[in-house]
């Protein structure tokens, strides 16, 4: 009996011994696998990473602007063949990370948008991502680092009405193929080359903002012809004397000349006329509270932080500060050629755009893949037309006129902003509807607004004759 017990005991364990062997099995071969795989400590996802091939970006006229390579062991490397190109492509670091279109379009670079065939995974072959086309220009990109040569700041030029980004510079900036190497260096260097001026700038805008007050001023009924006595005298804020860009002759001046010589003293009495609410609509109506970007440049800020608007202050001085761009209100170089797009686009704004193409492997042929997305509208159409005239005027005869640009029609508006011991001057500009093209420069610790006007009128020049040869 004692002995029948025993061994229904052993029985008993050894049923529950397979039991659990079982249950394990069915664990380790339904559920199990995803567990294990994703360990971080797993050696075949480091060793699936380290062979990963990514897809190759190519600019929109297809020169080779980044690919990766296998030697023999079949370790891969990232070669960017155009370390200018850094803003814009960003990079992509086993240890650090990716930026930029590496960042924008990984799943697409990595070949996270298609399953690997069967074949793949039965003999480990490495994975093959897909090959993308940006928007940007090679050429365009180059021209304009080359402009800016040793000075900090921000250039960033769109084709209108597509939105395609065309060149996006931001300096200083960093050579993506020594990134692991210099990565410390980097990351503590003063200048910020991993900061991307372009979309993440919060910049003073000083007297661009004359462009929405010159709108709002026209859509109110003031004519260009209207005059302003003692328009070149300095105004004075608290911490800061705002003068004209340019220099006109005499003390009284025409709207439209004011706006060319970015004198301050009209735009005052055009603030008070106006008054704060119909300033405060017009800013939120050029969307000046909502900073764009490119979907997947930089990363999505919170919800509540996405929606905030900042709200001119109340008091008399504070409300005046803002609208003449010396207050809380900041603006990136992405946000201002936006401006200048609407005014060559009937007052509407394209949505930036980067991405033309994609190529997978297993394909002979390209995918379009440029988004649709619907314009912003910044002001009437009549009102546009009447900016147009003016900045073109401000480019032939104003204070813009560095950015002139042979046998191209160029328009433009310069101006300075303070930010605290700091200047910026900055620059914005277009090229006429028919070839449409538009851009933002800013240069930081800078009062030299000839010299943003140059390096804009480079930037204009070198994108139209792109499109002129490579087409739209």
């Amino acid at each position: 009996m004692r002995f029948t017990r025993e061994l229904n005991l052993m029985v008993t364990l050894v049923l529950i011994a397979f039991g659990a062997v079982g249950l394990a099995a069915v664990y380790w071969s339904v559920v199990g696998p995803d567990t294990l795989l994703q360990r971080d400590d797993n050696p075949r996802l480091v060793e699936d990473a380290i062979r990963l091939r990514r897809g190759a970006i190519m600019d929109r006229r297809g020169n080779l602007l980044v690919e990766s390579t296998a030697d023999e062991g079949g370790i891969v490397t990232r070669h960017y063949y155009y370390p200018e190109t850094a803003s814009a492509t960003g990079y992509f670091s086993f240890r650090y990370g990716v930026s930029g279109a590496e960042a924008a379009y990984d799943t697409i670079l990595s070949g996270g948008t298609h399953p690997a065939d069967i074949g793949t995974i039965l003999l480990h072959q490495p994975r093959v991502g897909d090959d993308i086309q940006l928007t940007f220009d090679l050429q365009v990109q180059q021209a304009i680092v080359k402009a800016m040569g040793d000075h900090q700041g921000a250039v960033v030029v769109l084709a209108v009405p597509s939105g395609d980004v065309l060149a996006l510079v931001s300096l200083p900036s960093f050579n993506p193929n020594t990134l692991d190497e210099f990565w410390d260096q980097l990351a503590q260097d003063a200048g910020k080359p991993f900061f991307n001026r372009v979309l993440q700038g919060n910049y003073q805008p000083g007297g661009l903002l004359q462009t929405p007050l010159l709108a709002a001023a026209l859509a109110d009924s003031v004519t260009l012809d209207t005059v302003y006595t003692n328009a070149t005298m300095p105004v004075q804020l608290e911490e800061v004397t705002l003068r004209c860009v340019g220099s006109p002759t005499g003390f009284s001046l025409m709207l439209a000349d004011a706006f060319n010589y970015t004198c301050p003293a009209p735009f005052v009495q055009v603030v008070n006329t106006l008054g704060q609410d119909t300033v405060e609509a017009v800013f939120a109506n050029f969307q000046l509270g909502q900073p764009p970007t490119l979907p997947g440049f930089i990363p999505e800020a919170d919800s509540a932080e996405a929606t905030s608007q900042p709200t001119i202050q109340k008091t008399t001085s504070d409300f005046l500060a803002t609208a003449l761009g010396q207050g809380d209100l900041t603006v990136s170089p992405l946000q201002m050629a936006l401006v200048a797009a609407a005014v060559i686009n009937e007052g509407n704004a394209p949505q930036p755009n980067a991405l033309l193409a994609t190529h997978s492997p297993q394909e002979t042929d390209w995918i379009e893949s440029r988004l649709t997305r619907p314009t912003l509208p910044f002001m009437t159409g009549t009102t546009a037309e009447q900016l147009r005239m003016v900045m073109l005027d401000a480019v032939q005869s104003g204070a813009a006129q560095a950015a002139s640009q042979p046998n191209l029609a160029t328009g433009g508006h310069v101006t300075l902003a303070y930010s605290g011991e700091g200047t910026q001057a900055w620059f914005i500009g277009f090229t006429p509807p028919d070839s449409g093209i538009a851009v933002a420069v800013v240069i930081e610790n800078s009062e030299d607004t000839d010299l943003a006007a140059r390096i804009g009128g480079i930037a204009l020049g070198s994108a139209f004759a792109a499109l002129t040869e490579g087409g739209n």
